[in-house]
């Protein structure tokens, strides 16, 4: 078994072949639409490392948090009143759009990435009846299209 067999990329709605053309050396069988049910059965395979491919509204849907977007931008120096129009925003995808908008896709989209990637090793974790997870969490966030990388966290390892 490769490292690229214990690989999980899971990808969001629309960014399947986005998520191919970043990672081609897995085999089809490691790919799976996003959802926290495929990464605890990962998990239980011996999973080493899991990267997401998705847009804003699949990220943020595993933060379940819905002040999340507010919080990344005031934290990313959004200002006040951005982060009042992205509290406010209808979707996720508008609040997308806000911050490109504002100049400040760059360090959101980061700051998505970042935070989405520790919520994946907490459910790894938690999968793993761990208090670490045995998993790596790469994320990387696409456009609406699902074809342009607009940000990215990761670690290589645990």
């Amino acid at each position: 078994m490769t490292a690229d067999d214990r690989t999980l990329v899971m990808y969001g709605d629309g960014a399947r072949d986005a998520a191919r053309r970043m990672m081609p050396k897995p085999p089809d069988a490691c790919f799976a639409p996003v959802g926290a049910a495929a990464l605890r059965a990962a998990v239980k395979d011996g999973l080493e490392q899991v990267v997401l491919v998705a847009g804003v509204a699949e990220q943020v849907a595993f933060l379940d948090d819905p002040g999340a977007l507010e919080s990344i931008t005031l934290d990313m120096d959004g200002g006040a009143a951005l982060a009042a129009e992205v509290a406010g925003a209808a979707t996720p995808r508008d609040a997308y759009e806000l911050w490109e908008a504002a100049g400040k896709l760059g360090p959101c989209g980061r700051e998505l990435c970042r935070r989405t990637a520790g919520e994946l090793e907490r459910l790894a974790a938690e999968a793993a009846g761990s208090a670490v997870s045995p998993v790596a969490a790469q994320v990387v966030l696409v456009d609406a299209a699902g074809e342009r990388m607009v940000g990215m966290f990761g670690r290589m390892a645990r």
